[in-house]
């Protein structure tokens, strides 16, 4: 299970371990969308302190019905105590984890000042 808080701004967020190249660990505080299909968008600040390559661009429909190209490419967080590879966007200004990567997980959220987020696997 993994907790998180809601924090004043009314968002849930979670924190998440990403690995560097030199497997460094790093915590970066990932807020929960549920519009995001993906499974991580991180804004450039967080691609370069990690030290990723971005080595394609995945499609990107924007809600005015545009598509664009953005850049996107792989990383290594540690999820559950389990090292995970997921594909992350580069994009925005605030770190968001997706649907793509919370699938067969419950997510049960207090919508109060610093109440509790939690995600646990639910199989699948």
């Amino acid at each position: 299970m993994t907790i998180g808080r809601v924090i004043t701004s009314g968002k849930p967020l979670v924190r998440l371990e990403f690995l560097d190249r030199q497997q460094n660990r790093h915590v970066i505080p990932m807020v929960l969308d549920t519009g995001f299909t993906g499974q991580v968008l991180l804004p450039e600040r967080y691609v370069t302190r990690l030290g990723l390559a971005l080595d394609r661009s995945t499609q990107g429909h924007l809600a005015n019905g545009e598509f664009i190209a953005i850049p996107s490419g792989d990383a290594v967080v540690i999820w559950q105590g389990t090292s995970r590879n997921v594909q992350f966007v580069q994009t925005g200004t605030e770190p968001l984890l997706g649907m793509e990567f919370l699938w067969n997980h419950r997510i049960t959220i207090d919508a109060v000042p610093n109440g509790p987020v939690t995600i646990t696997p639910i199989g699948g």
